[in-house]
Order: structure tokens, then C-alpha cells, then sequence
């Protein structure tokens, strides 16, 4: 049921919202003269809810919903075998996307609409896959459940009956036999909810939540400076045409899929030879080194930023799809394994309060600090014109270095976590600290 507001919402934005979107758009009116960026996406309001959507799905459709079933029919000590296994293959879903996209162009003959519906109604059929797949995998858990009670059963009176021969036999037969007063059930203590204002708190007193709270804010600031720049120079060197647009993200997608699936296969031989802090540092040594190239290109002709057939256009593309593709890649191999291993050494409590307000809190706020900063330069700085932001690449440039620099600092504090072998975490910490 949680799935179908998604792909019901797709579907009416495939064959209703965007084949009519000028008649439900805000167009023609004082709406339309307006230099505000809010009204802007008041006017296009039918494109800002499918990427709102979109938002809340990548949201939801993985972290949540998917882990939440492997969680119900994954047994604990299974975990460990088949979940890294199940990234893997996540990795394949961009690399099949991709493809599909592809071909979907090549057929269309450049029409988006076609490509739009058809890939709605690919996902309504993925829908209906995930639903019987979801019926099945509980189905046979249900089953292997049931088959485990008649095992234990079978071999509880397998017991009694070989005992009850050995008895007749004369020989010597020890039984235990537990009692159990069904009048009395242990009650087994309630987990302490936590909220947002206690985990919040909780990073004031532990300098190494503090630290994991920096790089996740310092990230996801890289993350928003860096897309919304390259795909404002995406806007700019495709314009209008939308078939190579798409062939363009198709084939991103699936370099992403590629470099992340191999990535993920070296990425724990890594940590173990390096160690953490050298792993650790590497996401935002190579996002780093490549977004400063990519301002810094822009920043060498602004004007030529935008000229499709320009070399400072084309050394700027690429330079900010390797920054993007880098971004993406080293989170889901590096940042994110690396990011959950240091919160091995804290304690219960400090693991608990301290991993809400870095996962939930760090992250919204980094994305919050990123997009006000650009706010603030195009309203404030250009009095409010409605610009590219490409013409803002020095200022962006120099808080992404300052932020990469925040972000390296933060690391090397952390470092001090893990021991000699830089590898095992130390059991000495500050704030939170599990002292046995």
C-alpha cells in the first residue's frame, strides 16, 4: 500500500500532468514576470511536485521499504552473507535503467512524451512485480517457518519416544522438564524513545558525534553545491535538445551503476589495508580536487561557460560529471561504510541518540546550508535577477574548498577512534564512551 501513491502519482503525471501542462501550469499571468525563484516554482508547479515526489521516494523506496522486508525475512546470523550481496545487485538497477533509457530515445524518435508514458508504464509493471515478489518472499518465510515447528516437533517426540524405549529396555533415562506459569509473562523492557531535541543534545557532549555530524553536513553542502551548478551547465549546453539530454543522464546512470558495483567489491579490501582515516579521506580529496577543476573552469570565461561548443564548455562538463559521478560513487562504497564503522566504539546510548541527529538532522541541514548560500547570492548579490548560477562559480568554489577543508579536519579528529591497527575501533571515548 505504501507504494502505490508513487507509481499512481507517475502515471497521472505521465498521461495527464505533462501532456497538459499548459492549460494546468500557471502561464499568462503576473506569475510569469515575476524574477522570485519561489514563484518560479509556484508557475511550474506540476514539475516541482514530481521532484518533490521524487525526493520522498528515493527516501522511502530503499532505506525504508526494501530494508524493512529484508530485516522481517533475514535471519541475524544470515545478515552478514546475503546483505552486502543485496547492494551489489542494487547496483545493477541504474545500469538496466540506463540502457532502457537509451533505447527508448533511439525508438522515439525525439519524443519526450513517449519516452515519459513508456517509462511509466514500465514502472507500473515493476509495481506489480515488487508487490508479487513481496507476497512470495513472506509466503516462503511463512513456509520455512512452519516446516522449522514441525522439525523441533518432530524431533521433541523423536526424544520422548526413544527415551520411552530405553525406560522399557531398563535402562537409566534422565528427562528435564521445565515448568512454566502462563499466569505470569516477563515483561521485557521498553525501549527508550529519543527525541530529535535529546539526540540533538547529544552531539554537545561527545566531540567524536560531533565530528561524524561535520562530515555528514559537509557532504551533503559538497553534494548541493556541486549538482545544482552541473546541471544548471547541463541546461545550458542542451537547451532545448531533450533527446540527447536524456541519452546524456541514461549513460551517467550507468557509469555510476558500473564504478559503484566494482567500488563496493574492493571497497572493504581497502579499509582493511589502508584503515579508516586513509579511506575516510579519500571521498573528499577526490570531490575536492574535482569541483575545484570544475569551478574553476567556469570561472576562467564565464561567458563561454555557456556556449555549448565552447572548449571551456566542454573541459567544464566534463570536469563536473566526474565530480558528480565521484560524489556518488565514493558515498555509497566509502562514506557510508566508513561513516556507520565509527559508531562502533560509542555506547549504546551515544548510538542511539547521536546516529538520529547525524543521519536525519546533518543531512537536511547540509542540503539546507548549500541552497540558501546560492539563494542568497542570486537575490541578494544580483538584486534579485533571475541568473544562471554558473555566473556565481568563484564564490561557490571558495565555500566548497573552505567546507572540504572542515570536512578533512573532522576526519583526522575522528581517526583517533580506531587503534593501532587502524582498524579495530578503541573502546576509549569521550562523551557516550562504553569504558569496559
Amino acid at each position: 500500500l505504501t507504494l502505490v501513491p508513487f507509481f499512481v502519482f507517475y502515471a497521472l503525471f505521465a498521461f495527464v500532468l505533462y501532456p497538459f501542462r499548459e492549460n494546468l501550469n500557471f502561464m499568462g499571468n503576473s506569475l510569469e514576470t515575476s524574477s522570485s525563484p519561489l514563484l518560479a516554482l509556484l508557475r511550474h508547479w506540476t514539475f516541482s511536485l514530481y521532484f518533490v515526489v521524487s525526493e520522498i521516494w528515493a527516501s522511502a523506496g530503499i532505506p525504508l521499504l526494501f530494508w524493512q522486508c529484508a530485516n522481517d525475512v533475514t535471519p541475524l546470523e544470515q545478515a552478514k552473507r546475503f546483505y552486502p550481496l543485496f547492494a551489489v545487485f542494487g547496483n545493477l538497477a541504474p545500469i538496466a535503467s540506463g540502457k532502457i533509457m537509451t533505447g527508448l530515445v533511439s525508438f522515439s524518435d525525439n519524443n519526450f512524451t513517449f519516452v515519459l508514458q513508456s517509462l511509466a508504464s514500465l514502472k507500473l509493471l515493476a509495481w506489480f512485480g515488487i508487490i508479487a515478489l513481496h507476497k512470495q518472499v513472506y509466503r516462503l518465510q511463512q513456509i520455512q517457518t512452519q516446516n522449522e515447528i514441525k522439525r523441533k516437533k518432530q524431533q521433541t517426540m523423536d526424544n520422548v519416544v526413544s527415551n520411552m524405549q530405553a525406560a522399557q529396555q531398563g535402562k537409566r533415562v534422565q528427562m528435564t522438564l521445565t515448568l512454566r506459569n502462563p499466569g505470569k509473562k516477563k515483561m521485557l523492557p521498553k525501549p527508550k524513545s529519543t527525541s530529535l531535541r535529546e539526540s540533538v543534545k547529544s552531539l554537545s557532549k561527545s566531540s567524536e558525534l560531533r565530528s561524524l555530524a561535520t562530515m555528514v553536513i559537509c557532504y551533503n553542502i559538497c553534494i548541493e553545491l556541486i549538482e545544482v551548478s552541473w546541471k544548471a551547465l547541463l541546461r545550458e549546453t542542451f537547451q532545448s535538445d531533450t533527446a540527447e539530454f536524456m541519452k546524456f543522464m541514461a549513460k551517467f546512470s550507468q557509469i555510476i551503476g558500473i564504478c559503484t558495483l566494482v567500488m563496493q567489491l574492493l571497497a572493504s579490501n581497502l579499509i582493511g589495508i589502508c584503515g579508516w582515516t586513509f579511506s575516510s579521506l579519500l571521498t573528499p580529496l577526490f570531490m575536492g580536487t574535482l569541483a575545484i577543476l570544475f569551478f574553476w573552469s567556469i570561472t576562467l570565461n564565464p561567458a563561454g561557460a555557456t556556449n555549448a561548443g565552447g572548449e571551456i564548455a566542454s573541459m567544464a562538463l566534463f570536469l563536473g560529471t566526474a565530480a558528480n559521478i565521484v560524489a556518488k560513487v565514493f558515498k555509497y562504497s566509502l562514506f557510508d561504510p566508513c561513516k556507520e564503522m565509527a559508531y562502533i566504539p560509542l555506547g549504546e546510548e551515544a548510538k542511539i541518540q547521536g546516529k538520529a541527529a547525524v543521519d536525519v538532522f546533518g543531512a537536511r541541514l547540509g542540503r539546507s546550508v548549500g541552497s540558501i548560500y546560492q539563494q542568497v547570492l542570486v537575490s541578494v548579490v544580483n538584486g534579485g535577477a533571475l541568473t544562471s548560477i554558473l555566473q556565481f562559480a568563484p564564490q561557490l568554489g571558495l565555500l566548497y574548498g573552505v567546507t572540504i577543508v572542515v570536512w578533512y579536519n573532522s576526519v583526522l579528529a575522528l581517526g583517533s577512534l580506531f587503534g593501532v591497527d587502524k582498524n579495530v575501533p578503541n573502546r576509549k571515548t569521550q562523551g557516550g564512551s562504553d569504558n569496559r
